[in-house]
């Protein structure tokens, strides 16, 4: 693309509030923002659809931002198709809560989530995980049972076909940066140790996009504290697929503690994960709280 020329490219890394934008044809730039985008727009977003006009220096200026499809705030992604949920039950053990959070939040944005379940190869309690794999499943969700450091499952989390961009998110520690390591070996990610309290250490600082077969892929720095904002109860049922056709006395119901609720019943009847209907019950009461 020659000095001068307007094309539209990817924002792939923001380092130092410097972006990185790749374009169509795989040209990398350093690119600068014209004043009038700064006051139009803020802040420049990984996952932005920007458009730039190369310079005689090699590097670019942003001159336009596309409107954004979505975003999340934290971490700070843009127009993301999918969202991948990295969740380990051990070394460290994450958080289900977070785990259910984090798909809340994609089903909110209007994007496909899939859960990655980590460190398969550390397995302290099959059972377990065999049942965590099993609810989610049922729950209509991609879940890949994977170790980075044997291989386990990523062939086939490879082969799947996905197009747009994906985020990689979870908690400090879950094996986020091992498994892109294994994917992508030459791609310099570097992973950590736990620290001596079994904690996950934070080996990623910025939040920037691979290029995985035909899809985008954001590695973020890990979060424990995620923020989903709902307008009200109704808006979450749609993130709890498995309770999807089953009957209740009331059409509204909100599946907390009515007389004559399936989705009750079929919680104490051991028929859908009981830690599912906990943690919607835990998002519906904060914002009962608040309003």
């Amino acid at each position: 693309m020659a000095p001068g020329v307007r094309d539209w490219g990817l924002v792939t890394l923001l380092e130092a509030n410097r972006p990185t934008v790749v374009m169509p044809d795989g040209r990398r730039y350093l690119c600068h923002l014209r004043g009038r985008v700064k006051r139009d727009v803020g802040r420049i977003v990984v996952g932005d659809a920007v458009q730039i006009a190369p310079t005689d220096a090699g590097e670019a200026i942003i001159l336009q931002v596309a409107p954004r499809r979505n975003q999340l705030l934290r971490p700070l992604v843009a127009n993301l198709d999918g969202v991948f949920a990295v969740f380990s039950l051990n070394n460290p053990r994450g958080s289900l809560e977070l785990l259910d959070k984090r798909l809340v939040l994609a089903h909110l944005i209007g994007c496909e989530a899939e859960i990655m379940l980590t460190k398969a190869d550390l397995s302290q309690d099959p059972d377990e995980r065999r049942a965590v794999v099993k609810a989610y499943r049922q729950a209509g969700y991609r879940v890949w049972d994977i170790s980075a450091r044997t291989g386990q499952g990523l062939d086939g989390w490879t082969a799947e076909a996905r197009s747009g961009v994906w985020v990689m998110t979870g908690e400090s520690g879950v094996g986020k940066s091992s498994v892109l390591q294994f994917i992508l070996p030459d791609a310099g990610v570097a992973s950590a140790a736990l620290s001596r309290g079994g904690r996950g250490q934070q080996t990623t600082r910025w939040v920037r996009l691979y290029r995985v077969a035909e899809f985008w892929l954001a590695d973020t720095p890990g979060y424990t504290a995620l923020t989903t904002t709902i307008e009200g109860p109704q808006q979450l049922l749609g993130a709890f697929r498995e309770w999807e056709g089953i009957d209740c006395r009331y059409a509204d119901c909100q599946h907390r503690d009515e007389a004559g609720c399936g989705v009750i019943r079929a919680v104490a009847a051991g028929e859908v994960a009981d830690w599912r209907h906990r943690h919607y019950r835990v998002m519906v009461d904060n914002w009962v709280r608040r309003h």
